[in-house]
C-alpha cells in the first residue's frame, strides 16, 4: 500500500474521495464544451444532473441539485472546491500531515 502523507491522498482514500472526482470530471465537461462550441453553463447542468445519481454523499447530492438548476453552475463547482479545502484543511490539522 502506497504511503498517504498529504491531505488530498488520504481524502482520496476515504468515502469523501467522490468530492474531488466530481470537480474533476466537471472540470472535464467544462473543456469539452468549450471545445465543441457548446454552452458551458448548459453542459454543466446537464452533468450535475447525471452526476447526482452516481454519488453517495448526502450533502454533495444536495449541491449537484442545486447546480443541475442554477445559472451559474461554475459558483456551484466553486462551493465543491471550498468544500474540498475544508476537508483538507481538517485532515492536515487532525492528522498532521501535509495539505
Amino acid at each position: 500500500m502506497e504511503k498517504l502523507s498529504t491531505a488530498r491522498q488520504i481524502i482520496e482514500h476515504t468515502d469523501f474521495a467522490e468530492f474531488p472526482e466530481t470537480v474533476t470530471h466537471a472540470r472535464l465537461c467544462a473543456a469539452f464544451a468549450r471545445l465543441d462550441g457548446r454552452s458551458i453553463p448548459k453542459a454543466l447542468r446537464a452533468f450535475a444532473q447525471a452526476r447526482v445519481e452516481r454519488v453517495k454523499n448526502a450533502d454533495l447530492k444536495r449541491s449537484l441539485r442545486e447546480m443541475s438548476k442554477s445559472m451559474f453552475p461554475e459558483g456551484d463547482i466553486s462551493r465543491i472546491k471550498g468544500c474540498i479545502s475544508r476537508m483538507e484543511s481538517f485532515v492536515a490539522r487532525e492528522l498532521g500531515v501535509r495539505k
